[in-house]
């Protein structure tokens, strides 16, 4: 029988007075403190007690081929002192600096951290992750380890209140209505939830490609093939885990490789899209240059020699 989760407080302080500023993030169960900067008021604050001393950051922002969202975990002995390599990051948007009251931190325990939330991230897969090797996991004594894990098992909690959902598997169906799209050969279930919508294991995906199909849809595909989210299955892709899309809209055009509505998923029996559970509209893709295109035709690092199919975007499914 499963330990029901238990409530917590966070607290959160708007240091601009704004929701768009810096802000500083307690939980009433951890030691750590979080500081979310954006990248625009980093100069501003970087003189910020908060910022001194040994401790912990994430980058956060969005791939600009995929629109995924993208971070990169380090540690250092200095926020104020990253201010130059930082800069030379250009992905991300906001920086989120975490440490502990009193200086509990001391190097060992956060690169322990880093390592972990680098292997949290590269194992869900929901993210793309910016470090090109994944830290060395660093001896630590017993009592130091299970420090840095609470540390590390209370700071996941609290990251989507922080806005990043890289440590966090996609949120089961519960009581949603499960959802069906089929056509072009492929059969894929998934189900709205929490403002998401999650395509589950084992959906396939097309390899024909409508002329419709934004390039950034198609290096979505990409970078979810080199992650592992899917792999080749005969003449299609298959979801070998569940992945949470923005939308019904943005899963729904994946897995037909053409721009396509909401209302292309159906219940189970074909017949409808149960009112007030999808959006109707269609994907609206920004990237429909005829560069953007192109770069469709970039190859999948691992992939066999069978080739996506080009059709036109008035081919039926």
């Amino acid at each position: 029988m499963s330990t029901p989760k238990r409530g917590f407080s966070v607290k959160t302080f708007l240091a601009d007075g704004e929701a768009e500023g810096l802000q500083i993030i307690e939980h009433s169960q951890w030691i750590g403190r979080g500081v979310v900067i954006p990248r625009t008021r980093f100069a501003q604050h970087a003189h910020r007690a908060e910022l001194d001393g040994a401790g912990i950051f994430i980058l956060v922002g969005k791939s600009p081929s995929t629109g995924v969202e993208r971070i990169y975990v380090g540690q250092t002995a200095n926020m104020r002192d990253q201010a130059d390599e930082l800069r030379h990051k250009s992905f991300w948007n906001k920086l989120i600096a975490l440490n502990a009251d009193g200086q509990r931190l001391h190097r060992g325990h956060a690169e322990y951290i880093v390592a972990r939330l680098v292997q949290i991230a590269q194992d869900l897969k929901s993210c793309e992750v910016d470090n090109a090797e994944a830290p060395r996991m660093p001896a630590l004594s017993e009592p130091d380890m299970a420090d840095a894990d609470f540390f590390c098992d209370q700071l996941t909690l609290i990251m989507p209140v922080m806005g990043v959902n890289a440590f966090k598997a996609p949120p089961a169906m519960n009581a949603q209505p499960e959802l069906r799209l089929s056509g072009k050969g492929v059969v894929a279930n998934g189900y709205s939830v929490g403002g998401i919508f999650v395509v589950e294991e084992g959906s396939t995906i097309t390899r024909q490609d409508a002329e419709s199909c934004p390039g950034h849809i198609l290096d979505l595909r990409r970078s979810l093939l080199e992650r592992g989210v899917i792999v080749e299955d005969g003449k299609l892709y298959r979801f070998a885990q569940s992945f949470a899309f923005d939308s019904a809209a943005q899963a729904a055009t994946l897995v037909l490789a053409e721009i396509s509505k909401g209302s292309a998923w159906k219940d189970l029996k074909g017949e409808r899209t149960p009112a007030g559970v999808i959006e109707d509209e269609a994907y609206e893709s920004e990237d429909t240059s005829d560069e953007a295109r192109r770069g469709r035709a970039r190859p999948l690092r691992g992939a066999t020699e069978l080739k996506p199919t080009r059709v036109p975007a008035s081919t039926e499914a």
